[in-house]
């Protein structure tokens, strides 16, 4: 790859530029109707779950608004609107246990058990 064009080792890998031409390219042949209903989704979910509740962080928030964003992806056609409210008090009592649990200091020094950890192989 000729550095002059992308100084500063900013070039682009040709596996990137695949990824990114094929999603370009997805988004520019789907009907205007499969774009324009995801774009009206968002709003009326967020208008559904209500304001954010006492105890929970925006990003606490953030993770409640995801999940259920997701579960209406799969399951919107079959769920009512009692269900989906009684979902929205599901999830919003479900972070508040997840805060408890994040937030519990292990007295051996490990992370809580929400935390990623990525494993090393140790060196023998």
């Amino acid at each position: 790859m000729n550095r002059d064009v992308f100084p500063n080792d900013e070039w682009v890998s040709r596996r990137h530029f695949a990824r990114d031409l094929v999603a370009t390219t997805a988004m520019a042949l789907m009907p205007n109707g499969v774009v324009a209903a995801e774009q009206k989704k968002v709003p009326t979910a967020l208008a559904e779950m209500g304001p954010r509740p006492e105890g929970l962080s925006t990003t606490d928030w953030d993770e409640v608004h995801a999940k259920y964003l997701n579960i209406l992806r799969v399951y919107e056609d079959r769920l009512s609107a009692q269900e989906k409210h009684s979902l929205v008090n599901i999830l919003t009592t479900n972070q508040h246990m997840l805060i408890s649990i994040k937030s519990f200091e292990v007295q051996n020094g490990d992370p809580s058990a929400c935390t990623l950890r990525i494993a090393t192989p140790k060196n023998s």
